[in-house]
């Protein structure tokens, strides 16, 4: 019998992260699968094949790093395949509320044209202390104004309905670092988004884990797609090209600094 949801989970070189995340796996309510993508990893990343004996895990090996859109639709080529209802995401090193995917699904299950939905966050250190919570907007209308100026979305907190993608399509290699950004977009324009207004997962904050050059890049992936789905009907829409642009001439520090008090 297939499970609701497979817990989508890439990683590369991180294999601390991944048994963090899997140890709080373990403690998930309900049946689930969790699909690993190895993104060819120097050192292969190790799993077990079973977290329980109601959850299995399937490991995926790419020989060579080819990035995390690469990597994602290879698990989720696996995941359509297997005809799993919903696919909730997680990055190592993030944990989960045990009762997150049964909540999520419930959500989806409940509401039928909504494709996605995340929820509050928790940005933890290595201690797994409390850092700041990220709080989004709740309703499908001022979801998509804040997704003018950025995803409002937290990528790793979502889960997605698997329909969606078959519909849609998978996630696009040609926006690198913003790669969720424009797959919420699309899904935006088809269906309804929501953010459930609780705490469900906990993301590890390394403020080194994107580089002054990654960052650059996502920024002009991130303009591209702005003008992409631009709508000049909306304020929204001139606002977030503007911040962006703006962005793009601030030292990086001080976009950190600015995002993380937002944030709070």
């Amino acid at each position: 019998m297939t499970a609701r949801t497979a817990v989508l989970l890439p990683v590369y070189s991180s294999q601390s992260g991944l048994d963090r995340s899997l140890q709080s796996l373990q403690r998930a309510v309900g049946r689930f699968d969790v699909v690993i993508v190895d993104d060819g990893s120097p050192e292969p990343i190790t799993a077990p094949l079973a977290l329980r004996d109601d959850v299995r895990v399937f490991l995926l090996r790419l020989t060579r790093n080819q990035g995390i859109a690469a990597a994602l639709n290879v698990g989720l080529r696996h995941i359509l395949e297997r005809g799993h209802e919903y696919i909730a995401r997680l990055d190592a090193g993030d944990t989960v509320v045990p009762e997150r995917f049964e909540r999520q699904a419930e959500f989806l299950g409940c509401n039928p044209t909504c494709a996605v939905v995340s929820s509050f966050v928790d940005f933890v250190d290595a201690s797994q202390s409390v850092l700041f919570r990220y709080r989004a907007p709740g309703e499908h209308a001022r979801i998509l104004r804040r997704m003018r100026l950025n995803s409002c979305l937290m990528h790793p907190a979502s889960t997605i309905r698997a329909s969606a993608f078959r519909e849609a399509g998978l996630y696009r290699e040609d926006a690198p670092g913003a790669e969720d950004y424009d797959l919420f977009l699309r899904m935006g324009q088809r269906y309804t988004l929501a953010v459930l207004p609780q705490m469900l997962t906990r993301l590890a904050y390394d403020p080194r884990g994107l580089s002054i050059a990654g960052r650059r890049q996502q920024q002009r992936t991130r303009l591209r797609l702005q003008l992409r789905y631009f709508d000049p009907r909306s304020p929204f829409s001139f606002l977030g090209v503007a911040r962006t642009l703006v962005a793009m001439l601030v030292p990086q520090a001080a976009v950190a600094g600015f995002k993380r008090a937002g944030m709070n």
